[in-house]
């Protein structure tokens, strides 16, 4: 009765994913928001019960596959060449609206420095699996996409680095120079080297077999095995796992090793994978969504998205400034509002707000609530309206330019885009 109880939960979880798309995709709507309204449904529907999970399975089994996912679609060569303006809004843009909306939740909403910061860590990474569908949907400018999920990489894995950080000092009960020290050392710069010999290993075994289910099998063990050795040795999880998905797609493009139809299978695996992750983290929001402190923490709710948002868009235009005199590609003016626009939060800031439940902090349901709800506010707001405002600014190629059905012809118009746009060969 058990696993028959289990299976009927995991199987209803499918179920609602299959059906939200389908619908999602038939009426233009974001599949994000309308996973969370089911996951609230799910609630009240005592006979269709939802598996339930851990913060720490929450963690082990959706932030890897999501980061993965991520770096194998990233395209390598424009990142590379688009890495200052990237780097500089993931680095310095999400220290500044971390430290911002640290310093709004500390003066104006009563919390502690320390869970201030924290929940400006967990506010602070934008998720754009919502915008990129419609990106794709709409055929918005191929630089202007990469600018936007390369940001998101980033800025996920340096939020989440912290958040772990953070989460080891509190766990450890002391704070000193010595301590803080010691954890970040190991957490960056051993996650950094167990990313480079697992993605060096894996390449390696990538080029001594040729069988395509083998190599799709080595990709999966090494996203999960080296987010968990990591995590289990005490350095970065995340940091690992995004370097080895990187070293990865930078060898395999550049020094072979999977063949075309191996190629294929895995990047069509693991952009199943990154949408399931995504789509159970969202269906999750509406399962733990407890309508009363939503209620509750209404106005903060309101006065903190207004914040982030106007935070945001002086972000986008003061690092887009400083990239360019620091050398990097000009950022036309009328992209800084869409660069802005387009930063929803999403599925990695619900997986980190679900881990503060197991920290000991006052006011752990309250920053719960307000991830929630400015979570459900940007995906109603800013994914409803996301479409209007690209093709406003003008960010959307004419139709037909790129149909969605030929995908064959998308890569050659994308290199001639990225060498018109000053993209090296």
């Amino acid at each position: 009765m058990a696993f028959h109880g289990q299976f009927q939960a995991i199987y209803n979880i499918l179920l609602v994913v299959t059906v939200i798309n389908l619908a999602t995709r038939r009426f233009r709507l974001p599949s994000s928001l309308a996973l969370i309204l089911a996951g609230v449904m799910s609630t009240v529907l005592t006979s269709f019960p939802l598996p339930s999970l851990s913060p720490e399975i929450f963690t082990s089994l959706l932030l890897p596959p999501i980061l993965f996912q991520e770096t194998l679609h990233l395209n390598i060569d424009g990142f590379i060449d688009e890495s200052k303006t990237i780097l500089g809004f993931a680095i310095f843009g999400t220290l500044l609206m971390i430290a911002a909306v640290s310093l709004f939740l500390n003066v104006f909403l009563g919390f502690s420095l320390l869970e201030a910061f924290l929940l400006g860590i967990i506010i602070a990474p934008t998720d754009p699996v919502a915008v990129i569908k419609v990106f794709q949907e709409i055929g918005v400018v191929k630089r202007f996409q990469l600018i936007v999920s390369g940001e998101s990489l980033f800025n996920d894995g340096i939020a989440i680095a912290l958040y772990s950080i953070i989460a080891s000092i509190i766990t450890l009960g002391t704070i000193t120079t010595t301590s803080v020290v010691k954890i970040t050392s190991v957490a960056i710069l051993g996650g950094v080297l167990l990313g480079f010999i697992f993605s060096y290993v894996a390449h390696i075994l990538f080029c001594w077999t040729d069988d395509k289910f083998t190599e799709v099998l080595i990709s999966f063990l090494v996203a999960f095995g080296v987010f968990w050795i990591s995590e289990t040795m005490g350095a970065s999880g995340v940091i690992a796992t995004v370097t080895t998905g990187l070293i990865i797609n930078y060898r395999t493009h550049a020094f072979g090793g999977i063949g075309k139809e191996s190629f294929e299978m895995l990047d069509a695996m693991w952009e199943f994978i990154g949408f399931a992750a995504s789509s159970i983290a969202f269906i999750f929001i509406g399962a733990n969504l407890n309508v009363s402190v939503l209620f509750s923490n209404a106005y903060p709710i309101i006065f903190l998205f207004t914040f982030i948002m106007i935070s945001r868009l002086l972000m986008v235009y003061g690092v887009g400034n400083l990239m360019e005199r620091l050398g990097g590609k000009e950022i036309p003016r009328r992209w800084m509002p869409g660069l802005s626009w387009a930063g929803l939060r999403g599925a990695v800031s619900v997986v980190l707000a679900l881990g503060v439940s197991s920290l000991d902090l006052p006011h752990s349901e309250d920053i719960i609530a307000l991830t929630f709800g400015v979570v459900l506010t940007s995906n109603v707001i800013q994914g409803l309206s996301i479409s209007t405002v690209i093709k406003r600014l003008g960010l959307s190629r004419q139709s037909g330019d790129i149909p969605s059905e030929a995908k064959e012809v998308a890569p050659r118009l994308m290199n001639d885009e990225y060498s018109a746009q000053g993209f090296k060969k």
